[in-house]
C-alpha cells in the first residue's frame, strides 16, 4: 500500500500538468488578446455610449486656479469658482459638447446670465456649437484664451469617424474596482486632426484610455496637445451612475501652460514680450439626469 503512494501523486502531477494550460487558457483575461481585441471592445462602448451619452444635465462645480502668472496682471482674479448646470450632448458630426449653464460666480448671482435651456430649445442645431462654445469661455480667468475643455474629448479617438487617424497601443495594466483594465494609448497622426488651431491649423494629440478589458468600458481619459504655444492636459475620472446605468464624468482636471518660466523670471519691465503662464482648473460633476429637449440636437 506504502508503495503505491508515489505512483499515485505521479499520476496527479501529471494530470495536474495536463490541466494547467487549459486552465490557463479558460482564465486569460481579455487583454491577454493583444490591442487589436481591445481596442475594437472599447470602440464599440464608445459607438453604444455616443447613443446613451446625449440629453444629460448634471449640476457642475468648476474650480479655476492661476497657478503662476509673469507678469501679473493687475487686479487680475488668480481663482473663481462657479456653479450651475452642464448639458452634455452629442452633435454630429463635431462629437460630444459640455455646455455650462453658469448660475453663481464665486458665489454671488451670475451677471448678465443666459438661459442655455431655452438655446438648447430653439437654437437651430448647426448653431449650436459655434455659439456655445464661447458661452463656455465667458468666465474663464487668466490669459490664456482656452475652448476646447470637453470631458469626453479623448472619446473621440475611437469614433469611427476619427479612429482611422489613429495608431494605439496597450500599455500597463490596472484593476478598477477588482476589475482588470488595461490603459490604451492613442496618438494622432494623420490630418484632419480632431482639433484645430484658430487658423485651422492640424493639431495632433495623443493621450491613454483606461479600458476595462471584459467590456470595453472606459474609466478614466487623458489627452495632451500643444495649441498656439499652450501646452493642454485634459483628465476625466468616470463614475457608475447606478439610477442612469451609465459610467459618467464625474471628476475633470484641465492643466494649461504657456511661455517658459525661466525666460520669463528675468524679465524687467510689465512691458516685455515673454510671458508664463500656468492655469489649473478642476470640475465635479454629480445629480445626473436626462433633459428631453436636447434630443433635438442630434
Amino acid at each position: 500500500m506504502t508503495s503505491r503512494v508515489p505512483a499515485v501523486l505521479r499520476a496527479l502531477s501529471r494530470a495536474a500538468a495536463l490541466l494547467l494550460p487549459l486552465a490557463a487558457i479558460v482564465a486569460r483575461p481579455p487583454e491577454a488578446h493583444g490591442q487589436k481585441g481591445l481596442a475594437r471592445l472599447a470602440e464599440q462602448y464608445v459607438a453604444d455610449y455616443q447613443e446613451q451619452l446625449t440629453a444629460i444635465v448634471a449640476d457642475e462645480e468648476y474650480v479655476q486656479d492661476v497657478r503662476v502668472q509673469i507678469p501679473a496682471a493687475p487686479g487680475a482674479p488668480r481663482s473663481r469658482t462657479t456653479s450651475g448646470e452642464v448639458f452634455f450632448i452629442f452633435t454630429a458630426p463635431r462629437g460630444w459638447m459640455a455646455i455650462r449653464d453658469v448660475h453663481t460666480v464665486d458665489g454671488a448671482p451670475a451677471p448678465q446670465r443666459t438661459s442655455v435651456r431655452e438655446i438648447l430649445a430653439t437654437l437651430p442645431a448647426t448653431r449650436v456649437s459655434e455659439q456655445m462654445r464661447t458661452y463656455n469661455a465667458k468666465f474663464n480667468i487668466g490669459r490664456i484664451t482656452r475652448n476646447i475643455n470637453e470631458p469626453t474629448l479623448a472619446l473621440l479617438s475611437l469614433d469611427e469617424t476619427h479612429r482611422s487617424r489613429f495608431r494605439f497601443s496597450t500599455k500597463r495594466r490596472q484593476d478598477v474596482h477588482g476589475r482588470p483594465a488595461v490603459w490604451l494609448a492613442f496618438q494622432e497622426r494623420e490630418a484632419p486632426t480632431l482639433i484645430r488651431s484658430i487658423d485651422g491649423g492640424a493639431i495632433y494629440v495623443k493621450g491613454e484610455l483606461l479600458v476595462e478589458a471584459a467590456n470595453g468600458r472606459i474609466w478614466e481619459s487623458r489627452l495632451t496637445a500643444t495649441v498656439g504655444g499652450i501646452n493642454v492636459e485634459l483628465e476625466t475620472e468616470y463614475t457608475l451612475d447606478e439610477r442612469l446605468g451609465l459610467l459618467l464624468p464625474s471628476v475633470f482636471r484641465e492643466r494649461y501652460e504657456k511661455g517658459k518660466p525661466a525666460a520669463a523670471s528675468r524679465m524687467k519691465t510689465p512691458e516685455a514680450a515673454l510671458e508664463y503662464e500656468q492655469i489649473w482648473c478642476e470640475a465635479k460633476y454629480s445629480n445626473f439626469r436626462r433633459f428631453e429637449v436636447l434630443s433635438r440636437i442630434r
